[in-house]
């Protein structure tokens, strides 16, 4: 079975986040820049006070790169404070969550593998 790709690309964070917005019943917006049949590649964009509650997964494993902003990363019991050029693995079933504190919006790389599908894969825990 051949792996489905998106199409090879070049861009400015800039560009990608133009058009990016959160709807009002959501914390966080999101974007999809990429995607195989392996992973999925999402640009966050998260202003300051939101927040996406803890939880975890049964069946993906999470990378993120923070671009921009503050926030306060749960990763299990663990609580840390990150910023730009911060990195963060969280493993499936690992319970996590993160909130944007800075002045500025948060802008987060996240990678899920496999890809994204937070209907099917998303159990929050409080």
């Amino acid at each position: 079975m051949g792996c489905r790709m998106s199409k090879p690309f070049i861009a400015h964070i800039k560009e990608l986040l133009k058009g990016i917005e959160v709807r009002e019943e959501e914390d966080v917006a999101m974007k999809e820049i990429a995607r195989s049949d392996v992973q999925s590649v999402h640009l966050v964009f998260m202003p300051s006070g939101k927040k996406v509650r803890a939880h975890y997964h049964r069946e993906r494993d999470e990378f993120y790169v923070i671009l921009q902003g503050r926030a306060k990363l749960r990763i299990g019991n663990d609580l840390y404070e990150v910023g730009e050029g911060h990195v963060a693995f969280i493993p499936r079933g690992t319970i996590h969550g993160i909130e944007s504190i800075g002045a500025d919006p948060l802008i987060v790389v996240f990678v899920s593998s496999p890809p994204y599908d937070p209907k099917k894969d998303r159990r929050y825990v409080e």
